[in-house]
């Protein structure tokens, strides 16, 4: 038995193809893609001009001012010293200082002397279920605006 062809089944098997082919590439994110979607980077101020973007290992020069988005209470600021706060990228010394937070790394990543970013952090990037007692609840979001000073790249 010979098959017949009918028109009608072209342009039906383009619209399945095309509806499958959405459904692999929009529907499957991973959880890491997730999370990132809800972190949230925002150039507030440009660099007059950008020789050198930080990157990992560099040694960062940047005041920040930490608030919490439940409330928008500051909790942490660098404003009110004199000198930056200085810290080497990807590294993490202190358990409750800000370069430990992958989100914060995320958010300076990048960045020119000179620019200024608001930096949404998820608590999954953040201080977590444990939060930062006093200041940080558990699961809270974190929201930083940080003026990057300076880089020392090696």
């Amino acid at each position: 038995m010979a098959f017949k062809f009918h028109a009608v089944t072209l342009p039906i098997a383009i619209v399945l193809a095309s509806l499958y082919f959405y459904w692999i590439t929009q529907k499957q994110t991973t959880k890491k893609e997730k999370v990132l979607k809800d972190m949230g980077v925002v150039v507030t101020q440009k660099a007059a001009s950008c020789h050198l973007q930080a990157k990992t290992g560099d040694i960062l020069h940047l005041h920040y001012s930490g608030y919490l988005k439940s409330n928008g209470k500051l909790y942490e600021s660098t404003r009110e010293n004199k000198e930056p706060y200085v810290f080497k990228l990807g590294t993490c010394n202190e358990k409750d200082r800000p370069e430990c937070l992958k989100g914060f790394e995320k958010g300076v990543t990048g960045m020119c002397a000179g620019e200024k970013r608001k930096v949404t952090v998820p608590p999954k990037l953040g201080f977590g279920k444990a939060g930062r007692k006093p200041d940080v609840p558990p699961d809270d979001t974190l929201i930083f605006n940080i003026e990057l000073v300076d880089i020392d790249s090696f």
